[in-house]
């Protein structure tokens, strides 16, 4: 055991382990990696299999470190797999402690599955745009929480807490919902869906009159409901209108400060 582990400069703990590293800021690369706790022996081969893994390893290198290439994780008592890779969670939460010091970029803050980089919004968008959406759907498009599993809790909460907000019922064809869970129609920017309309026309209006495409495209609102806006354009190439679409979509959202999700009809 180290007696000082005053020159790590990555640290993560947990109950029963806590982990250092040792990284080079000039090449990013892991120079030490260290462990101790009151239970660190009932970890001790997996933590020893991350340290080969990681040792001269960049930190972009370390996130390619996956919980199913293990040889040694640590299983529960009655031999099953656990929920979490302890000692990969630690890895990651120790890289995302040291890369908080400034430098992550300001996107970056919003990842929430640091290992297939899913973040908060990818998660909000899929939840708004599909009525059956549960953590294994974000499992099969994503591969979010089957790496480390670090991140499990927090994205489950976050899904309910969508949910919740927005009115999804499971179950029930809400996934364009008029109505929150109190059964009151979702204002959105603080606007119920007349005004709001009103608004989305100036809005498109000081877009297209910025990209220059006044003369070349039409654009209508058709419809609302929720987050969600039906959306005509006098195009049919599929490609060009959804590019119109996530561009606009975009816009607004730098107005508005909340995400639309706009539906070609």
């Amino acid at each position: 055991m180290m007696e000082s582990t005053a020159f790590f400069n990555a640290k993560s703990t947990s109950p029963e382990v806590t982990l250092f590293l040792d990284i080079d800021p000039k090449k990013d690369t892991v120079k030490e990696f260290f462990f101790d706790g009151p239970e660190v022996f009932k970890y001790k081969a997996e933590l020893e299999e991350l340290r080969s893994l990681s040792m001269g390893k960049t930190l972009a290198e370390l996130k390619y470190i996956k919980r199913q290439g293990l040889m040694f994780e640590t299983r529960t008592a009655d031999g099953k797999k656990s929920m979490v890779s302890l000692g990969l969670m630690l890895l990651r939460d120790a890289v995302a402690s040291y890369m908080g010091e400034g430098r992550y970029l300001k996107e970056e803050r919003d990842l929430l599955c640091l290992c297939f980089s899913v973040t908060k919004r990818d998660i909000v968008r899929k939840v708004l745009t599909n009525k059956n959406f549960e953590l294994k759907t974000l499992i099969q498009d994503t591969m979010a929480t089957s790496a480390c599993g670090s991140c499990r809790v927090s994205i489950e909460k976050l899904i309910q807490q969508t949910r919740n907000e927005n009115g999804l019922i499971p179950g029930l064809d809400h996934s364009r919902s008029r109505m929150d869970a109190k059964g009151q129609w979702v204002k959105v920017a603080g606007m119920y869906p007349g005004p709001l309309l009103i608004k989305l026309e100036e809005l498109k209006n000081a877009w297209m009159k910025r990209e220059g495409i006044e003369g070349q495209y039409t654009i209508e609102f058709v419809g609302i409901e929720g987050f969600h806006v039906d959306v005509k354009v006098n195009s049919d190439r599929a490609n060009v209108v959804e590019g119109l679409l996530l561009a606009m979509e975009e816009f607004i959202k730098s107005q508005l400060g909340v995400l639309l999700f706009f539906h070609a009809v």
